[in-house]
């Protein structure tokens, strides 16, 4: 039997929410970003694809799921550094640019290391005693499945997977990063540069090259 559709969190319940959250209420928290798990899921899918087409993930290690965990899990200490002009959603997609980076640069660093000592390779201490607890909270249930939060793509798998290796090929992963806020979650370039901490005046040199090596031609004004 599915379950009734949840009611929406108005603007003033979220922002009273998030500031909970920056109390230390971690319920609060939880329902501050579960809004926008959809969209760092659909984001976390496109990031792994990349990431295995670069060689820096095996397949399905991590999966998307994991790599939306790790987001939160390092979403919870840094939520005092979210800039003020970010919205929470576009602070959480950039974040998992950087979890997605920082998980190739630790695989990286094992393949190098294969004989490190038992000592070096403990991984290091969880960000708070129930990492795992707050990692698996937004795991879909048996009440709640994902795709009763994700909207139906509007490309194909096919579709999706061709975009993915296009942008996998041509571009770095800044400028891929910049594209990628603005053209497909249409943030505008003054907030992405600020959720990247990128200098306005590269991130716009970014994009438009991102856009000629695309083949996509033409400025476009998204500050």
């Amino acid at each position: 039997m599915r379950t009734p559709a949840r009611s929406t969190p108005s603007d003033a319940e979220l922002n009273d929410a998030w500031n909970a959250a920056l109390r230390g209420d971690r319920e609060a928290f939880r329902a501050a970003v579960t809004p926008h798990l959809g969209e760092l899921l659909r984001a976390a899918r496109h990031e792994v694809r990349y990431r295995v087409a670069l060689g820096d993930f095996e397949p399905n290690d991590p999966t998307a799921e994991e790599l939306v965990g790790e987001v939160l899990i390092r979403a919870w200490p840094e939520r005092h550094n979210r800039p003020p002009s970010v919205r929470l959603s576009v602070w959480l997609l950039a974040l998992s640019y950087l979890a997605a980076r920082e998980l190739a640069r630790r695989e990286a660093r094992l393949r190098r290391t294969p004989t490190e000592s038992l000592e070096d390779s403990v991984p290091p201490e969880p960000i708070y005693d129930d990492d795992e607890e707050f990692w698996e909270w937004y795991q879909p249930d048996e009440m709640t499945r994902w795709e009763d939060a994700v909207e139906a793509p509007t490309m194909t798998p096919e579709e999706e997977a061709e975009t993915d290796e296009e942008l996998t090929h041509t571009l770095d992963p800044r400028a891929r990063a910049v594209f990628l806020l603005c053209e497909l979650h249409r943030v505008p370039l003054k907030e992405a540069t600020a959720a990247l901490n990128i200098p306005l005046e590269k991130a716009v040199r970014l994009l438009e090259q991102a856009r000629r090596d695309l083949g996509l031609g033409g400025e476009k004004n998204l500050i």
